[in-house]
């Protein structure tokens, strides 16, 4: 023993005994070395460290919980390393903790065992309360009552340690002293004190009372742990333990004790009552297992959804209709059962695991299909009140996984394609031979068309790419399907969505034009995200495609640059082509340097800002911006000298002019376009 050769070796003890006494019990001797072993059990004490006998002297180690290590050496002993003793004794006290807390939980789980397997209920209750007591020594005596809610009260269905037969006439209300009150607010409690524990039981009644007192003699009773027992969240019981004695021993770790043994008895009570319908869940899990093998194999041989639809439709012979939402597929058995959902399923796909929706005097069983918190699929299945059973709801849950195996592998399958489409664009708007470009576009599997032109979509970032790459699918399956036969080439990368449309006649891309304003106004209504397109000049032959796709990525640059949330033609972005690059912050502070010196001399009749917008606007024609103005040409002139002034600029001097005309230009574009 490590500990017995410790005290030989390192503190040079001879003759010695080690006592403990755990948590207020007992002294009892756990180790003696050349000693009389008849000697008297040392006495309690909580403050001193040295009691001295005429044959012995006791050395007093305190801990916590009221444990109590004591070191006995002979008179005639001698004891040369007193400092190194300590540590060697507080090892010894944690080992015995550690084996103390195995023993506790080997004797839990050692007693769920034996319930287990009991099925007579006064039994397994009995049980129950002899392993509670088993693990908290400290504890006298304890009784577990049981509710009966025909006659809304508590009675004693097992106890221990003390009470009698006149205990079973106890019959303790709702919020009736201490195990009404535990029963009542479903949470445990201890009390260390008598008064305490009075104070808790003042209103229990005069006939509880009376046949507690023949029961059972409480004249030295010190602490008391009462703790509810719950299955599925309704209480069903109340374990109460007792303890006598000179002083309270009971501690709040015996409460969490008592709290961890309570939760592992709501199992086994919960699994006993569960266990009358067993036959039932077996046969639910059969076909579970069937169900899941099924829809399994069909994943596994790559059937598609509508494989899977069909498949379904057998097991729960309802008419149901998968949507892919990367696409916005839809797939239904039987196959002519198409038919559009309501707008409000949205918003609910992400909060609910299932719900049922009421549609043109239908009713819709939705089950959303979700991949890393993100809506990708629906299940919807027509069905008739109430005739939506658990077993097809099971179906359902299980298709969910499967289905979104079948969505994520597709969309794997059309990211691959994207990645491969957008290495084979850049070489292609990177050639400039005739042959090669046609080379490229055969690779691109692009059709001779008159006219092409170039759109870029930038969606927004975010930092989910998994709820990005969804948001680029959907975008593109709403692309494909207002366009259609326009669409030569579409795919995304990152955060931007490259479009090629093709047209047989020049005026077809205002058609497009239409379509894709609808397609931002959409996007922004429904995901409240920006939403930028630049479009490109439509040219006719494919050896401009390049140039077109330049000119959108630089309209696209210029709404980025810019912070902006609209749809720009590369035509309509003028001059403003030459600053993309420029920041938005250079740009105001240029525009700031003209205006900011008018604006602040403004007094209702001399509005410098606006005489200067409207001069230059009409070519610098004096009359005519008198005319605009509605004020006479003198006052113009007037004016216009007080802004040479303010500006220190000359209308004469050609460089202020071009200063000035583009300060002008600048502020009308950022203001029109934001």
């Amino acid at each position: 023993m490590k500990f017995k050769q410790f005290l030989i070796d390192d503190c040079c003890l001879s003759h010695f005994q080690v006592w403990q006494s755990i948590k207020g019990l007992d002294f009892s001797l756990v180790l003696s070395h050349h000693f009389d072993k008849k000697t008297p059990t040392p006495e309690r004490f909580f403050n001193e460290t040295i009691r001295t006998d005429e044959a012995f002297t006791d050395i007093y180690y305190h801990y916590s919980h009221h444990t109590t290590i004591v070191i006995r050496i002979n008179k005639s002993s001698v004891l040369n390393n007193e400092h190194e003793l300590k540590p060697i004794i507080d090892l010894h006290y944690l080992q015995v903790m550690l084996d103390r807390e195995k023993y506790i939980r080997n004797k839990m789980m050692e007693s769920i065992r034996d319930i287990s397997v009991l099925e007579d209920l006064d039994n397994l209750l009995k049980k129950i309360l002899e392993n509670a007591l088993s693990v908290i020594p400290a504890a006298d005596m304890g009784v577990l009552w049981m509710y009966e809610p025909s006659l809304d009260v508590l009675f004693p269905k097992a106890w221990t340690g003390g009470p009698n037969e006149e205990i079973k006439k106890m019959r303790m209300k709702v919020g009736e002293g201490i195990i009404g009150k535990t029963f009542k607010d479903k949470k445990s409690f201890i009390l260390t004190n008598i008064e305490d524990i009075i104070s808790e039981s003042s209103n229990i009644s005069s006939d509880n009372l009376f046949h507690l007192n023949n029961s059972v003699q409480l004249d030295d009773l010190k602490s008391i742990i009462s703790v509810p027992i719950k299955v599925e969240e309704s209480t069903l019981c109340v374990l109460i333990v007792y303890q006598n004695g000179p002083y309270p021993l009971l501690t709040k770790d015996d409460q969490q004790l008592l709290e961890s043994f309570s939760d592992q008895v709501s199992i086994v009570l919960r699994n006993s009552k569960l266990y009358q319908n067993l036959k039932k869940q077996n046969d639910l899990l059969i076909q579970r297992d069937t169900i899941h093998n099924t829809l399994i194999k069909l994943s596994l041989q790559s059937k598609g959804l509508q494989k899977i639809a069909n498949e379904i439709k057998k097991m729960i012979n309802h008419p149901l209709m998968i949507v892919d939402l990367t696409d916005h597929q839809q797939y239904s058995s039987p196959t002519q059962w198409k038919r559009e959902l309501p707008s409000e399923i949205n918003t609910k796909l992400k909060t609910q695991s299932f719900f049922t929706e009421s549609f043109n005097s239908q009713s819709l069983y939705i089950h959303p299909i979700i991949a890393i918190d993100v809506p990708i699929g629906i299940i919807a299945v027509e069905m008739e009140e109430d005739d939506f059973f658990p077993l097809n709801k099971m179906i359902m849950e299980q298709a969910s996984s499967v289905i979104a195996l079948e969505i994520i592998r597709k969309q794997t399958l059309v990211d691959s394609y994207y990645q491969k489409t957008n290495d084979l664009f850049n070489d292609f708007i990177q050639c400039r031979e005739y042959n090669l470009i046609r080379k490229k576009a055969i690779e691109l599997r692009m059709d001779d068309h008159p006219y092409y032109m170039a759109v870029t979509i930038h969606i927004h970032p975010h930092a989910d790419f998994h709820f990005l790459n969804m948001q680029m699918h959907k975008l593109i399956a709403q692309i494909k399907k207002l366009l259609g036969i326009y669409v030569s080439i579409i795919f995304g990368y990152g955060n931007k969505v490259t479009l090629v449309c093709q047209f047989n006649h020049y005026a077809d891309q205002e058609y497009v034009k239409k379509k894709l304003e609808l397609i931002h106004s959409n996007w922004m209504n429904v995901h409240e995200e920006s939403l930028k397109i630049g479009i490109g000049t439509c040219y006719p032959s494919m050896d401009n495609i390049a140039k077109s796709y330049s000119e959108a990525d630089k309209a696209l640059s210029f709404l980025i640059s810019r912070q902006l949330k609209n749809i720009v033609n590369y035509q309509d972005i003028g001059i403003n082509h030459l600053f993309i690059h420029q920041p938005m912050d250079d740009l105001n502070s240029f525009v700031n340097e003209v205006f900011n010196p008018l604006t602040s001399d403004k007094d209702g009749t001399l509005d410098l800002e606006q005489t200067l917008l409207a001069y230059m606007e009409n070519d610098r024609q004096a009359t005519q911006t008198a005319k605009l103005l509605h004020i006479h040409v003198n006052t113009l002139y007037q004016r216009l000298k007080r802004i040479e002034e303010k500006l220190q600029i000359s209308f004469s001097n050609p460089e202020d002019i071009l200063k000035i005309q583009l300060a002008c230009y600048l502020r009308n574009s950022i203001v029109s376009l934001t």
